[in-house]
């Protein structure tokens, strides 16, 4: 009988990804969501802070996508791009500075990432993060034109 439980824990793992996440892994999620968030509102600023916010605002797009978001796609996007913005203007300079009417956008998608982390399967959010991270993998891969020769428009002869 020792095949039986093999399918007992798949048939319990199958159950959880059928389910909202748990209340306590919830909790801490968005915990730290929300302390990033106040860090932003109160003015700090790395780009640890703002990636967290991003990567935030792309799961929640992703869960949107597939049907279970109470948030616009245009919203989402608007967010998503202007996180990108302050990315890089992080970047460049080693500062940036988030706007009253960008903190409220972010504060809306943190509050929609909230309710979809009590509401929305586990399933959902596991194919999003699945997702953002094959994105996160194929950025990493690639290289400035500049620094690949072989894919620079200048001919080597």
């Amino acid at each position: 009988m020792p095949n039986r439980k093999p399918q007992r824990q798949s048939a319990a793992r199958v159950k959880t990804l059928l389910l909202p996440m748990a209340r306590k892994e919830a909790s801490a999620l968005i915990l730290r969501t929300r302390l990033n968030l106040e860090r932003l509102r109160s003015g700090e600023t790395d780009r640890s802070l703002i990636n967290h916010l991003l990567q935030i605002c792309l799961i929640a797009s992703f869960v949107t996508r597939a049907g279970y978001g109470q948030l616009a796609i245009d919203q989402l996007d608007r967010v998503e791009r202007e996180l990108g913005e302050l990315l890089v203007e992080f970047d460049d300079t080693g500062s940036c500075e988030c706007r009253d009417t960008q903190m409220e956008g972010i504060t809306q998608v943190v509050n929609e990432y909230d309710r979809m982390l009590g509401a929305v399967r586990l399933e959902i959010f596991a194919r999003a993060s699945d997702h953002l991270d094959r994105l996160m993998a194929a950025a990493a891969n690639e290289e400035p034109p500049s620094t690949n020769p072989r894919k620079s428009s200048a001919s080597p002869r």
